[in-house]
């Protein structure tokens, strides 16, 4: 095969170590494409306005090849000064044939494509194809986050409405709601009342039962306090621990007022003229202590006579006196009741009824499940031929419905007393600022949905951010790309002349 016709084939990586191996260009070439461009940037602050130049000066790398087209504008712009002998006397042609001779020389444009197409092929593209992977996989990764956030908003909003049908409220002003819930409490507690009247049977068969099991001359009581709630009903804590209704009532006073309510009912200090207190500065509207009649505290002597010789209580002198003989008063018929305990008075803890207070639900709610087992248990022997252990006698027996239809009564307060919702409505009877605690855990659910919406915004925005990025990063590639095939084949060509004619490949 001839030697002609032997492709010269030369890898981009090694292009600039080949070029300088064989000669065509020198080492220091970095030292003069430094100068060249130096003049470049001179040449370009005085350019003619033509429409191909304005496009050609766009791109940012400005070569040999670049300057060619330019000189080759610059022939139609500056011919009017193109002299008789085929000169130029156009500064601009002078400046930029200037460029291109010191382009030519020692080939050192050819060193400076080769750079370009080596830092283009190895390492820009690449570089952005890797990078457009990340964005890919940062839309991939953003796309999962996305759906997670959409899966955890859901089972947020599941458990804000399985909290809100728990407690029995829709949600919207969630404060206001359970306020008005706790308000109602009393209600629910009257309804229960009226519940364990029904139980009176049940408890009578328990208090039978266990009276049989005891020698004879011995009393057991046995639910004593859910007795006392099925004969009294749901009266204060002070008459369950007296055995007496109270004179007063002092109630605890529980704010129960929401931000809304006490913004709306504000006190009223009176700052209306119309409505000021009259403290009797006016001589004409002053109050009357009664100056002018004295208070008689018997300073004169007129004194009370206890009577030491006698039973009689004088209140005066003279005939006109009246005197009260107490040896004729009939005694007898006098009974000296006693006021309660401290004065008859409830507050605090005994003000509250027994199942609004603590400690008395407490015990009642112990009681109701003591004669629950005890049903319970009846239910079985009653029913089952195999019962190890009978509670009574053999002669005592019960009709088995009756007994389902005792224990399903008294299940069924168990429920209504321990259910979630009456639970937390009695915390926030306790404590008022339980609602407040109540409300935050409904709004730390609504606020976790909020940011997970958010999230799911910011991983759009991300996503779209990346696609624009990689959009623009695509255009990079092409364009880079369709440069790097025109020099590829520029320079070919020019090593082609140089070698005969032969072809000459540059290669990835």
């Amino acid at each position: 095969m001839n030697e002609q016709d032997i492709p010269i084939d030369i890898s981009v990586k090694k292009l600039l170590d080949w070029l300088i191996s064989r000669r065509i260009c020198n080492r220091d070439w970095p030292q003069k494409i430094e100068n060249i461009r130096g003049k470049i940037r001179e040449a370009l602050l005085d350019m003619p306005e033509h429409p191909d130049m304005k496009q050609l000066l766009q791109t940012s790398n400005i070569n040999y090849f670049t300057c060619q087209k330019i000189v080759e504008i610059l022939k139609e712009t500056e011919k009017d000064s193109k002299s008789f002998f085929g000169s130029y006397g156009s500064q601009r042609m002078k400046d930029w044939k200037l460029i291109l001779s010191e382009y030519e020389k020692d080939s050192v444009y050819l060193a400076e494509v080769a750079q370009y197409l080596i830092q283009h092929v190895v390492y820009e593209i690449p570089g952005i194809k890797k990078h457009n992977l990340k964005l890919e996989q940062t839309q991939t990764d953003c796309t999962k986050k996305q759906e997670t956030a959409r899966k955890r908003i859901l089972e947020l909003e599941q458990l804000f409405r399985k909290q809100c049908q728990e407690i029995g409220i829709n949600g919207v002003k969630i404060k206001s709601e359970i306020i008005s819930l706790a308000k109602d409490l009393p209600e629910t507690y009257k309804k229960i009342t009226e519940e364990a009247k029904g139980l009176d049977d049940a408890a009578e068969l328990y208090q039978s039962t266990v009276q049989s099991r005891v020698d004879e001359g011995v009393e057991i009581k046995v639910l004593e306090n859910l007795k006392f709630l099925i004969d009294h009903g749901n009266v204060t804590t002070y008459e369950w621990k007296y055995g007496e209704k109270p004179i007063s009532v002092e109630e605890p006073v529980i704010d129960f007022q929401d931000e809304d309510e006490k913004e709306a009912g504000e006190i009223d200090f009176g700052d209306n003229d119309a409505d000021e207190i009259n403290f009797g500065d006016d001589d004409n509207a002053a109050i009357d202590f009664g100056d002018t009649a004295e208070i008689d505290f018997g300073d004169s002597g007129e004194g009370i006579d206890f009577g030491d010789s006698g039973a009689e209580i004088d209140f005066g002198e003279g005939d006109d006196g009246v005197v009260l003989d107490l040896d004729d008063i009939d005694t007898s018929a006098i009974v000296v009741e006693d006021g309660g305990i401290q004065g008859g008075v409830a507050k605090d803890q005994e003000a509250l009824s027994l199942l609004d207070n603590r400690r008395t639900r407490t015990i009642i709610v112990d009681e109701l499940e003591e004669l629950s087992g005890f049903l319970t248990q009846r239910l079985v022997e009653v029913t089952s031929d195999n019962a190890k252990f009978d509670l009574v006698s053999g002669e005592q027996s019960e009709d088995p419905k009756t007994l389902r239809k005792y224990l399903d009564a008294v299940d069924l307060i168990i429920k209504h007393l321990t259910e979630l919702k009456v639970q937390q409505l009695q915390t926030i009877r306790d404590s008022p600022s339980y609602a407040e605690r109540l409300e935050d855990s409904f709004k730390q659910k609504l606020q976790l949905k909020e940011k997970a919406v958010s999230q799911i915004d910011e991983l759009g925005e991300r996503i779209n951010e990346a696609e624009e990025e990689k959009t623009r990063g695509i255009n990079q590639i092409k364009d880079m790309q369709e440069m790097v095939k025109q020099l590829k084949s520029q320079v070919q060509d020019d090593l082609s002349k140089r070698y005969n004619g032969r072809n000459v490949l540059i290669s990835a």
